[in-house]
């Protein structure tokens, strides 16, 4: 991918996914979109009005091609800010391939990926995170990953951080200025309203950074892990809220040796289930690893459904040895949560087989923050299990929050607070402005780098690369 494939060529891909369809679209930007597309239609495109589907008949040579909607823009006025003749023929993949080779033939050269977005992002009509939100929305497969999507879209996180860079800037100018004056010992930026903006930068950013995690969740799928001692039922509920037979049900002991995966949409989020391994003490090496992978995913969920058997629950004794289960349980996840940096996910008891047995009333342990009464074996209790999971990533959804996902905006904020953090710590040390401003500028780099308004040649390569042809 060029950084900057304005060289004045005019590009054209097919637009729609490849195969046969009733409709499909081939795409054509450039100064020349007009000029080509009209020889394609023997000369009956430039009386055209811009943004008004024009039907008109395709050539090949002097053969006919194909009946056509053309649907033509003048740029800036365009989603790249060039002309665009978008040409709707029939789906066939003869007609859409024959067209892209007359489009070549009459001067157009083929897509790279993501070269309509980087030329829109180059004109000014997207900044690099909306640019970034459209491969988000082409990519959301459920309804939690395109409100995101549409969110980043509109602009509001692009908003909020031109609005710490304007901020910032007023203060690098004046940082700026008392270099020019460093002989005579002058301050222009003042240092107590500086202190209370770059604190108040501090926090906001780190409500983004809080916000990733669970912004990344929705996006990708919500982990949710299964764990308990073998035979408590963790097969049997991950097949009751799959509504299918996906994993294997034995009486056997450390039947499952290995973590099984499967999701699920529930309110419009995405969930991934993980059935694990049985946990207990064994001798035995393949279910060892097995165990070890259990306790892998749990460290890395943000749900971890912990199972016990209502009939240990009924004893005394059994109860004591379930409150210790929870709490080891609960001691090794925020062992793994302080080692990996990411949020301790939220242990829930669940209490299994309650058509066998009645749960016990009031029962609380220690480290579990709920305890949910189930039967998976009758589906019984498992709406309830559903609306608790769905409930924090709904209000997350429905609440006016901008939630970070992208993991390059994330590593940039995170560089942003260091740099601001320095900063800070550097006034507070009575440094000078010259030294100040060296963090101040690390700051205003990397928030531009967020939206595009400082943007690396390699930069730009790596994120247009990775969209599909034609966008």
């Amino acid at each position: 991918m060029p950084a900057h494939p304005l060289d004045g060529t005019t590009i054209c891909a097919l637009s729609t996914p490849p195969g046969r369809g009733g409709v499909a679209v081939v795409r054509v930007s450039g100064s020349q979109a007009w000029p080509i597309v009209d020889r394609l239609c023997a000369g009956r495109l430039e009386g055209a009005t811009p943004g008004r589907a024009a039907l008109r008949t395709l050539f090949d040579g002097d053969a006919e091609l194909d009946e056509a909607l053309l649907l033509p823009f003048r740029g800036p006025r365009s989603f790249t800010g060039e002309d665009i003749v978008e040409c709707h023929i029939h789906g066939s993949p003869y007609i859409a391939q024959r067209l892209m080779e007359c489009l070549v033939d009459a001067g157009c050269r083929a897509a790279l990926p993501g070269e309509f977005t980087q030329r829109a992002f180059l004109h000014g009509k997207r900044d690099l995170a909306q640019a970034e939100a459209i491969g988000d929305l082409i990519d959301a497969d459920h309804a939690g990953a395109h409100r995101l999507a549409l969110q980043q879209l509109g602009g509001g996180f692009s908003q909020e951080i031109n609005a710490f860079r304007e901020a910032l800037i007023e203060y690098a100018a004046l940082m700026e200025l008392e270099l020019d004056f460093g002989e005579e010992d002058v301050e222009f930026a003042d240092r107590k309203g500086y202190r209370r903006h770059v604190t108040g930068l501090l926090d906001r950013i780190s409500e983004l950074l809080d916000g990733f995690s669970t912004g990344r969740a929705i996006a990708e799928g919500v982990p949710v892990a299964i764990l308990g001692a073998p035979n408590r039922g963790k097969s049997t509920l991950l097949n009751a809220l799959l509504r299918e037979e996906r994993a294997i049900v034995s009486e056997t002991p450390g039947t499952t040796r290995d973590t099984l995966e499967e999701t699920l949409t529930l309110e419009g989020i995405r969930f991934r289930f993980i059935d694990t391994a049985g946990l207990r003490d064994t001798t035995d090496d393949i279910e060892a690893e097995g165990i070890r992978r259990a306790w892998a995913k749990a460290a890395s969920a943000r749900f971890i459904l912990y199972l016990l058997d209502a009939r240990d629950l009924a004893s005394e004794s059994g109860r004591q040895a379930a409150e210790g289960e929870i709490r080891v349980a609960a001691q090794a996840l925020e062992r793994a949560a302080a080692r990996s940096g990411e949020p301790q996910g939220v242990l829930l008891a669940l209490v299994n087989k309650t058509d066998l047995c009645a749960e016990p009333e009031g029962w609380n342990p220690e480290g579990a923050a709920e305890v949910l009464a189930i039967s998976a074996e009758e589906r019984k209790g498992l709406d309830l299990l559903e609306r608790r999971l769905a409930r924090d990533y709904r209000s997350a959804l429905t609440e006016e929050r901008i939630l970070v996902t992208n993991l390059r905006h994330r590593e940039a904020l995170q560089r942003t607070r260091e740099a601001l953090q320095r900063a800070l710590d550097g006034l507070e040390a009575g440094l000078s402005g010259d030294l100040l401003a060296v963090d101040h500028r690390e700051a205003l780099e990397q928030l531009g780098r967020i939206t595009g308004a400082v943007t690396p040649d390699d930069l730009l390569g790596h994120i247009f690369s990775n969209f599909c042809i034609g966008k």
